[in-house]
């Protein structure tokens, strides 16, 4: 867009002079869903205009298009007072400092670091003197400036900063991390524009606020979709399709108590959002230069225009009956299951866990999947069974990617999660749980990365949640009732807080570590924390471990299971110690770290175990997978010999092939469908990609129970393992739907097959006639 005639960039308005909020309405409210917004809405409009793979120098941005951000109203005295649009100020305030810092731990990034502490504050004769001046507020942005992680406050704006900040860590683009952070910065403080409409009184200011707010107010998306809809229902229907459309909206209002968009309750268009982009989306915006709005992005606050655009076409709405039945059918429904989301995501509910679990850690996508999942014929069942699929899907996703340090917001995982959305948006419960399953199958990330699993700035947010999921989890398989929700809930009178099992005291533990450095990087571990509540964890600090752990025996379970008396008499207890490797500890060492790590491990791989969406989703054969991916997926002929070793191939589930840098099952895709054929003696395997092409020193499978690289393990035909140049073979992951012995192989009068490693046929007919012999059907 062009600059807008009186408004001012950022740098402008903060480096004009300082401002002050009114103690009224000094509390900062935004939540992580106004953060995340405006940080996608900054992206989304720089990455129009910057190229990743061509650009010169940040002189560029000059010419790039700006971004506006709406008014504020303030005084125009020299300190000014904001009466309007301090929620805005402050986030845009600790977006600075975030960028401030992320600047400073950037090396050999050009262009940085480019100068913005003047937008942050003023040097008042040596001393710092924030732009946005807030006296409550000072010392928590002086943590923030400072990285101060220590810093805690009982006030509530300073709590809601620093977990705004947090937010701002957590969802900042990765992509804009590197080269492209010098442009962004410079967009961000030249090209975003606020309005600044300066008045000479506070009286003055807040009539005008009054005004352009309680005064001829204009309607919302929600209210305009409305007007449209009734429009063009029977005028005889109007009234009750009026009445339900309001019935339905009074809920959704009643249900929230929080304002979620500007100074006016935006529950009503939050919802609308969701359940059409749940329902009709099906497009989003690719992330490049230049790149336009599409369905979800159009779908966002301003529905009611794609709707009017698009009702016919792609709500296949064209009969007044139609419309009537969109309002009084889908939209009650979508109503009711958007507020059983909420009703779960705020209590922990039996059988719906995961909804909760998943709101926890603020993942709002969930939404979006469980509306889009269910179809207005649903019965209740399958209904129920549908939040539970996908739900839990969600959960196995994020828990996953946390592991494995990935981030799990929507932005971050956007083109993922909008084709898994598409793909199961209205189908029946059985393939929407192939879809997810075979999500889960295909991620790259697994449970084994616990290993380096640590406490540090990236899972701070998240490590209460998972050592509470894994005590609980322990807590739940005794036989006691759930305790989730009391480990994660802040209340000061009950809190739990991160245990370090070993105790912050190197002299007295530095025989049992190479040096200091190698002392904190294992008390970091997974394996070396556990929850304690706050006054023990408080009272424990100092204490050597051979005395606490004595104290351990009357907390938690995972706390107790350090302690040798906890192993007598609990046969509820000793039954899990089995099965997942529990044992105490009189002396606590980087041995027990490990040993404890395993123990974490096998816990998360039965938590996250992607096999609870088959059995929720009813179980499937391989026929019915196969006839349901079918659709998306492709066949290759690979062909199998040169001295390789079919019996191997089939036993651990791969086939493979030499060449430098890589071999033609690159074109193999994850979900492929995978016909294995020997020359001169036919097809033997029939199968679905679950791993795409990796080197030798990459490429593990399950052997005894236990993840190996594929050379590690023990081979039936070990000649042909002992030729094999791990520097120039390559193998791709099969799990085989039908095999045969090479003596058996399966080749007719009029088949086809080419001497190349991996390839498609343009004619099916041959793959036809294997899948019939090995009674396959993807009908």
């Amino acid at each position: 867009m062009q600059k807008i005639d009186k408004t001012d960039t950022l740098e402008t308005i903060l480096t004009r002079g300082k401002f002050e909020v009114d103690y009224y309405q000094r509390e900062y409210r935004w939540g992580r869903k106004q953060i995340e917004q405006m940080l996608m809405d900054f992206y989304d409009t720089f990455r129009q205009y910057y190229d990743p793979t061509n650009h010169g120098a940040p002189s560029e941005v000059q010419g790039y298009g700006y971004y506006y951000m709406g008014s504020i109203i303030c005084t125009s005295e020299n300190t000014r007072k904001i009466i309007d649009g301090q929620q805005r100020l402050t986030s845009l305030s600790l977006l600075l400092i975030y960028l401030r810092n992320l600047q400073n731990q950037l090396t050999e990034v050009p262009y940085l670091p480019v100068k913005i502490d003047d937008l942050i504050y003023k040097d008042n004769y040596g001393t710092m003197s924030f732009n946005l001046d807030v006296p409550e507020r000072n010392d928590c942005m002086q943590a923030l400036w400072d990285q101060n992680r220590a810093y805690t406050s009982e006030n509530e704006s300073n709590k809601n900063l620093l977990a705004r900040y947090s937010d701002i860590e957590e969802l900042f683009p990765d992509d804009l991390k590197g080269e492209a952070l010098p442009y962004f910065i410079y967009w961000l403080k030249g090209k975003v524009l606020l309005l600044e409409i300066d008045t000479p009184s506070e009286d003055e200011a807040h009539t005008i606020f009054l005004t352009m707010n309680d005064r001829g107010l204009s309607l919302n998306s929600a209210e305009m979709l409305k007007a449209y809809i009734i429009q063009q229902v029977d005028e005889a229907d109007r009234d009750s399709v009026n009445k339900v459309w309001q019935q339905n909206i009074t809920r959704i209002k009643n249900a929230f108590d929080s304002q979620t968009s500007g100074v006016i309750k935006a529950e009503d268009v939050d919802f609308i959002s969701a359940w059409l982009r749940a329902k009709y989306a099906n497009s989003i915006r690719e992330t490049k230069k230049g790149a336009e709005d599409r369905d979800f992005e159009l779908l966002g606050e301003k529905f009611h225009n794609w709707v009017r655009l698009n009702a016919r076409t792609e709500m296949q709405l064209t009969q007044p009956k139609q419309y009537k039945e969109l309002v009084t059918i889908e939209m009650s429904l979508m109503t009711s299951l958007y507020l059983r989301i909420k009703a779960y995501s705020d209590k922990l509910t039996l059988g719906y866990e995961a909804v909760f679990y998943n709101a926890h850690r603020d993942i709002t996508y969930q939404n979006y999947f469980i509306l889009a999942s269910v179809r207005v014929d649903d019965s209740p069942e399958v209904v129920d069974q549908k939040i539970k699929l996908v739900s839990t899907f969600i959960d196995i996703f994020a828990s996953t990617r946390i592991f494995n340090y990935k981030k799990v917001n929507w932005n971050s995982n956007k083109s993922l999660l909008f084709r898994v959305l598409c793909q199961i948006r209205n189908q029946d419960a059985k393939t929407i749980g192939i879809k997810l399953f075979s999500t889960l199958q295909r991620m790259n990330e697994k449970l084994d990365a616990i290993k380096d699993f640590e406490l540090n700035q990236f899972t701070g947010r998240y490590m209460l949640h998972m050592l509470a999921r894994l005590t609980d989890y322990v807590n739940v398989q005794m036989g006691r009732a759930s305790q989730f929700a009391t480990y994660v809930d802040r209340n000061p009178k009950t809190s739990y807080d991160i245990e370090h099992i070993l105790p912050n005291d190197y002299a007295s533990y530095k025989d049992m570590f190479n040096d200091e450095e190698d002392f904190d990087n294992n008390r970091r571990k997974f394996g070396n924390l556990i929850l304690l509540t706050s006054d023990h964890n408080r009272s424990y600090q100092a204490m050597p471990y051979e005395q606490k752990v004595v104290q351990y025996a009357g907390d938690n379970i995972m706390a107790q299971s350090l302690y040798n008396g906890t192993y007598q008499n609990n046969p509820q207890f000793l039954r899990l110690a089995g099965m997942y490797g529990f044992k105490p500890y009189d002396r606590f060492d980087k041995t027990a770290i490990r040993d404890r790590l395993q123990v974490y491990t096998q816990l998360a791989k039965a938590i996250w175990d992607s096999t609870q969406i088959k059995e929720l989703a009813g179980g499937w054969d391989d026929e019915t997978e196969i006839a349901i991916q079918s659709g998306s997926a492709r066949r290759f002929t690979v062909e199998y010999g040169s001295g390789r070793s079919w019996e191997d191939a089939r036993k651990y589930g791969f086939v493979s092939a030499s060449g430098e840098g890589g071999t033609l099952l690159s074109n193999i895709n994850e979900g492929d469908i995978v016909f294995c054929h020997i020359a001169g003696v036919g097809f033997v395997g029939i199968g679905v990609c679950t791993a795409c092409e990796t080197s030798a020193s990459d490429f593990t499978v399950l052997e005894d129970a236990a993840r190996k690289n594929i050379l590690d393990c023990e081979w039936i035909n070990s000649s042909a393992k002992a030729v094999i140049d791990p520097s120039n073979e390559y193998f791709v992951g099969v799990r085989w739907l039908r095999t045969v012995s090479a003596d058996e192989g399966y080749w007719e009068k009029g088949m086809t097959s080419i001497p190349m490693v991996a390839y498609m046929m343009t004619d099916e007919s041959t793959h036809n006639k294997v899948l019939k012999h090995f009674n396959i059907s993807l009908e």
